[in-house]
């Protein structure tokens, strides 16, 4: 029994960080962000989530959740932020003129979302609607 408190606390306490993350870097985007540099994202990535985003980067999209799942103990609502906080990143990407990196973690953010609502037991319209808003960003830097 104290096991399973000690597992739901740590579960409790990764959703918290990646939640404090993605409300960092929504801040980020809705402040300008000018002066914050790629090395400050790539180090909270390290921190908090213990993923070099680089690797990340280089992670082909098909070994993208093995990836995720073996790193951290995530649960669905985890992946589904990891998939925002992708979003968020791949717009300050774009923002540092960097729209090759963007556009690949835009791809794996709509990965997670498919992924998602492929095996997923819950249907979810609001995942439907950020893989349409995901892929119409995406869409809009293949130009």
């Amino acid at each position: 029994m104290e096991q399973r408190d000690y597992l739901m606390r740590q579960i409790e306490q990764l959703g918290q960080v990646l939640a404090q993350m993605l409300a960092w870097l929504i801040g980020i985007r809705q402040k300008g962000g000018g002066s914050l540099g790629l090395e400050e994202i790539e180090q909270t990535y390290k921190s908090e989530l213990d993923v070099d985003i680089e690797e990340l980067i280089q992670i082909p999209e098909k070994d993208l959740i093995t990836f995720l799942k073996r790193k951290n103990e995530y649960l669905e609502t985890h992946l589904e932020i990891i998939a925002d906080i992708l979003y968020e990143t791949a717009l300050n990407y774009f923002k540092h003129e960097k729209s090759e990196e963007g556009k690949n973690l835009l791809r794996k953010a709509i990965v997670i979302l498919e992924y998602l609502q492929s095996y997923s037991k819950d249907y979810s319209l609001n995942r439907i609607l950020k893989i349409e808003n995901y892929n119409r960003t995406l869409g809009s830097r293949q130009i």
